[in-house]
Formats: structure tokens, sequence, C-alpha cells
């Protein structure tokens, strides 16, 4: 049960500095040069500065908020009069220069004990990273995103409630100098664990899992695209294994089928329209043309984009197969059955226990295509291609037919491979 809060209305005055401390930065680079003989020193700018200031949806009105003429500092001004009440706003951090840029210090002044009792405040990077020394800032089109909240805390008791109103000063200055040696570049995540589930009225996809081991099936939100959203709806991925050519790195599969690089359910096509013989092997030659390209997928790469194309008993049928200019892959059957575990993969009732593999088929939407594609060959012959049957609940691998006869299409699912470093857990 929540405990009531005093009647008496305290507020709490925050008076916030947000500022670039760049002037180190440029006096190290005016140092002076001894020059002989015929050398041309070509010109060069150092700018860094603050950009597009965003006040988020929800927080209170400002008594004055934005950037300074120097567009080195952030000032804000804001009464936060009850609990709950908030104050957000976003800033953009640019290097519209030509020198590469990192940060030197980071100073926070922080809260007080006392004010994290009834306060909380955090400046970080939008999608929650954390802003640290030596992170580069590169020339030109270097860009990151802060993010600054204050917060009336909502579910306090009264006896942490400020026995008065309240003036809190605080400030966070972040000073970038010239990129050396030590530089680094932002890690920033590409999937985080997701908050809730799809759901299509009578099933339920995936887990949302907690703590930092992650088991297959936990969903996950990834911005594939990098627009710095975590779209629950759109970007949503089912953890499925490691990949198996180097265990850092996860492998992924999509919530959907793509056509193009975008979300279909209805669409399907050939395994590879160019097989005609049963030892005409190709790989998936004419599927691979509907996965989202590295200009769609910008976020994500995969490890290796040529992969030996197997029979699901592990030989090798194509070799060194090339996915350049791809974001993602088609999934394997070693990847399907090494997350869904024992059994008989081709016996109906197979996908039970793992039917995260199964949203957006036939299983979940009648209207929805019935299968998607593996990247795996029949042992015995082309026309033969591994896939993941929604209505059978189970893995198929013998009778869908993979040349240019379109009864025998079925849709294409991308799998994308992350390093574990960029899943926030």
């Amino acid at each position: 049960m929540k405990k009531r809060h005093d009647k008496k209305q305290i507020y709490i005055a925050i008076i916030f500095v947000l500022a670039l401390a760049i002037g180190m930065g440029y006096a190290f680079l005016n140092s002076t040069l001894n020059i002989t003989g015929n050398t041309t020193i070509k010109e060069n700018t150092w700018d860094v500065h603050f950009e597009n200031f965003q006040t988020a949806s929800g927080s209170v009105t400002a008594t004055s908020a934005g950037i300074d003429t120097n567009k080195t500092t952030v000032n804000y001004t804001v009464t936060l009069q009850k609990p709950g009440d908030f104050y957000e706003f976003t800033v953009d951090a640019v290097n519209k220069g030509s020198i590469d840029a990192m940060i030197s210090t980071v100073s926070n002044t922080g809260l007080s004990s006392t004010q994290q009792k009834y306060m909380t405040y955090s400046v970080t990077y939008s999608d929650g990273t954390a802003i640290a020394q030596y992170q580069a800032l590169p020339a030109t089109t270097g860009s990151e995103t802060i993010k600054v909240r204050v917060e009336y805390k909502k579910d306090i008791s009264a006896s942490d409630l400020p026995s008065s109103n309240q003036t809190v000063t605080l400030s966070f200055s972040v000073q970038y100098v010239q990129a050396d040696g030590s530089a680094i570049a932002i890690n920033h995540p590409v999937c985080k664990r997701a908050t809730s589930l799809h759901n299509d009225g009578t099933h339920t996809f995936g887990n949302l899992g907690s703590g930092n081991t992650i088991n297959p099936g936990d969903a996950f939100d990834c911005d594939v695209n990098g627009d710095g959203t975590f779209n629950a709806e759109t970007e949503r991925f089912y953890y499925v294994s490691p990949l198996d050519t180097n265990n850092s790195y996860a492998v992924l599969i999509y919530y959907n089928d793509v056509s193009s690089g975008s979300p279909s359910n209805t669409t399907k096509y050939a395994y590879d329209a160019n097989a005609v013989s049963g030892t005409d092997f190709h790989g998936p030659q004419t599927a691979k043309l509907q996965l989202p390209t590295t200009a769609m997928w910008k976020s994500v790469s995969l490890y290796s984009t040529t992969r030996n194309i197997t029979s699901k008993e592990g030989n090798i049928k194509v070799s060194n197969f090339s996915y350049e200019g791809y974001a993602a892959r088609l999934l394997t059957y070693q990847e399907v059955v090494s997350a869904c575990g024992t059994g008989s993969p081709s016996v109906s009732g197979y996908l039970d226990n793992c039917i995260y593999f199964l949203e957006n088929t036939s299983y979940s939407n009648t209207s929805s295509v019935s299968a998607y594609w593996l990247e795996n060959i029949q042992n015995s012959s082309a026309y033969y291609s591994g896939y993941v049957h929604g209505d059978q609940r189970r893995i198929h691998d013998n009778e869908m037919w993979s040349h240019a006869n379109m009864n025998y299409y079925t849709g294409v699912r991308p799998a994308i491979e992350v390093p574990l470093s960029r899943i926030q857990k």
C-alpha cells in the first residue's frame, strides 16, 4: 500500500546548467608551430556545440530553458510543484568542425542523500548509455543526443518529503578536446529487453526475461534502423542462440516476414528461382533479395557476409554464399533446434514450446503466409529447402520446391547478429 503524502504542498525549484567546456580543447589546437621548408598547413575548424533543444511531452513548463548564444550551455529553471512532476529535455552535442573530438572530463554535481529521497536526476545519452571520459565525437558528422531528467518522486512516504520549499542547483559539464589514441567509440545498445509482449488475442509470443542471462525466446526491441527509437511494434526480435562461429554474438529472429526489407506477412517468394536441377545448388539467391539492406537497418551487420550453406545434417552444399549489402540473413535449421530443444523437428507440434517462431504465420493469423524459409538446403536435392511451418508447428524440410513455381513460394524472415556487448539486459 502506498503511504499518503503530507497535504502540505512543498515545491522544488530546480536551477540547472549543462555545459560543453571546449576552451581547453581549442587552446591545445593552437599550440605554437615551428615550420621550415615548403609545408602547407590545411585549414581546420574546431566547432563542438549544442543544437536541437527539445522538451519531452508531459514536462512541467520551465520558467526559462534553452541553449545560450555561444551554443555551449543549456540553462533551465523549473518548479516541481507536486510528487510526479518532472522536467525532461534532449539536446544534441554535435561536432561540425574538421577535427575529431573526445570527452576529456565529465563533471556532475549530483543530488545529496537527502535530496535522493524525494528527487531523481539523470544525465545520459538518449538511449540511457552513460556519458564517460574518452568517448569520441567524430569530425563533421559527430552527433550525440543527451537526455536530462529531473523528477519529484511519486511513491514516497510523508517522512521523506522535504519539510520546506527547496531550491536545488544542478550542473553537468562535459569537456571536449582534440581526440587522440585514447578515444573510444560510444557503445550504444542496439537491443533492449522488451517491457511488454506481442499478443494476437490468443497467443503471447516470447518472454520478458530478466537479469544478465539471455534465454531462447526472450523478447528484445532493437533499434535496427538507427533512429534512436526502440519500437516495440516494428522492431521486435526474439533471442535464438549464440552465433556458431563467434559466441560473443547473439542470433535474433524478427517477429515478421519482410518484403523489400519491410514487414509483410502476406508476401511470399522463391528460395532460389534459378534452381533447375537436383544438383544445381545456389543458396537462397532469390529470398535474400527481400532482406533489409545495410542502408535500411544501419545499426546492425552480419559478423561475416559470407556463409557456408549447409544441409540440416551440416554438410556444406554452397561455399561462401554472399549476403553482401544485407543487414540480416535467413535463420538455420540448427539454430531453431538449438532454441527449441529435444524432440523430432519434423513432427507436428515440435514448435509448441517456442511459438515465438510462429508469430505472423498462419499459426497466429489465417491470412498470413503459412511458413518462412530457413537457410538450409536438403541434403539430396536443390529442389527442397527447409522452412518453419506455422499451421503444423514444425520444421518441414523435404516438400518445399525452391524453383520458380509460385505454389511453392513462402515467406522471408530476417535473422540478425548482434554483439552481446550491445544488448542491454
